[in-house]
């Protein structure tokens, strides 16, 4: 897919000392879907340069947008690409080679992020009360309902 490059502002004196900072915004246009995205962002995450989607004006932190895309993506990356090479034309300031903490800190949250997460599991006791004039098999039934199990099932597994 073909991506162009409209036009891109650039944010003076980013804050090379953070770990996110925004280059600039830029307007792509897809033309063989005869779409346009305006406000797509060039931006330094954790000392790389990434790409990432128009956001909605007014747009609380944690909605969802209109559009999306995976950060580290075949899209994303060749977004990037257009977006950074409009940003060095204009003269945009390259962000300086990360510091030897950077680096240690991005490689921690990149192990971090790629080390299988344990499935929790949680235990929670739980208290039945039978009436005293159920029967016992009344009382299975009543609890394979609650919790959803198949009658037959608790009966097979009680025989």
């Amino acid at each position: 897919m073909k991506i162009e490059l409209m036009g891109i502002n650039l944010q003076r004196n980013p804050a090379w000392d953070k770990t996110f900072a925004i280059l600039g915004f830029g307007d792509i246009r897809l033309p063989e879907i005869e779409t346009t995205m305006r406000g797509c962002a060039l931006a330094w995450s954790y000392g790389k340069l990434i790409a990432l989607p128009p956001k909605i004006p007014g747009a609380h932190p944690g909605d969802l947008g209109a559009i999306s895309w995976n950060p580290s993506g075949k899209f994303a990356e060749r977004v990037r690409e257009k977006l950074l090479e409009g940003y060095k034309v204009l003269g945009g300031e390259m962000p300086p080679e990360p510091t030897v903490k950077q680096q240690t800190g991005a490689n921690a949250a990149r192990r971090v992020a790629e080390k299988p997460q344990p499935i929790e599991r949680r235990v929670f006791p739980a208290i039945f009360t039978v009436h005293d004039e159920a029967s016992d098999v009344e009382a299975v039934e009543g609890l394979a309902r609650t919790l959803s199990v198949e009658q037959e099932e608790v009966r097979r597994v009680i025989s």
